[in-house]
């Protein structure tokens, strides 16, 4: 398990418990944890530098963003999300204490978190020049896109990071090891994925994007069709009832090609 301190940082600027409860957390105590815990990820992992340019794709209302804000000194922060009352807090708290974090709304559809969306995940450009960013961060938003939206998406992550830029990303990954220990007795809390077909599989059949599991031969076929180098070892996550993980998720660290 991936050890961490707690940032002053963090303590300083905490959102309201309905806006974290909105993108899924529980506690505030969760909202520090969480976010501390995959700053260090993107950091020892992810190879994050102070200097770096970051985008944060699903920014919700500053999770990753605030412990951050202590570490990219030198470096800038671009978040987006769907969801526009985080990105107001994000505005209001975090830009103006440090204007390097920049915020923006993205009125995108989703069945679970924003259903009157204008457009398709698959025909939204994300708002940024080719070659932007130098890591790319994505925690627990393929868990929540069908495959014609998440093929645009990591399309878009390759176009706009730099050349040999690095992405982030977090999955519920189906493989032999984690089908084994789905069906294993539950000693621990897991996450089902009982309904699908082509091998991608959804926790509920509506709406679709509540949780959704892709099989590992296809997140690979897709980043390297794509222009993903894949670094290894993927760090599996413990939502199936894997012990000694690095996190609940998986993570996969890709590097443009």
């Amino acid at each position: 398990m991936l050890l961490f301190r707690r940032s002053a940082s963090t303590n300083r600027l905490i959102p309201p418990n309905e806006l974290n409860r909105m993108v899924g957390g529980q506690t505030l105590d969760d909202f520090v944890s969480v976010g501390e815990h995959f700053r260090h990820i993107f950091i020892e992992i992810g190879g994050l530098r102070p200097t770096d340019r970051v985008l944060d794709v699903g920014c919700g209302c500053g999770r990753m963003a605030i412990p951050l804000t202590s570490y990219l000194t030198m470096g800038s922060y671009e978040g987006f999300d769907i969801m526009p009352e985080g990105i107001d807090w994000c505005r209001r708290h975090i830009t103006k204490r440090f204007p390097a974090f920049r915020f923006q709304h993205a009125n995108v559809r989703n069945s679970r978190y924003n259903p009157n969306g204008k457009k398709k995940a698959r025909d939204f450009d994300f708002p940024y020049a080719d070659g932007s960013f130098d890591l790319t961060i994505l925690t627990s938003v393929f868990t929540h896109m069908l495959q014609e939206d998440l093929e645009h998406y990591v399309g878009e992550i390759v176009r706009t990071l730099k050349p040999s830029g690095t992405a982030v990303i977090t999955f519920f990954i189906l493989n032999a090891e984690s089908e084994r220990l789905i069906e294993t007795p539950a000693t621990t809390i897991r996450l089902p994925f009982p309904h699908g077909s082509s091998g991608i599989r959804v926790s509920d059949e509506a709406p679709l994007e509540n949780a959704v599991a892709y099989p590992e031969h296809l997140v690979r076929s897709i980043f390297a069709a794509s222009g993903f180098i894949v670094q290894e070892p993927i760090h599996f996550g413990a939502w199936c009832g894997r012990e000694g993980t690095v996190s609940y998720q998986d993570v996969v660290v890709s590097k443009k090609r």
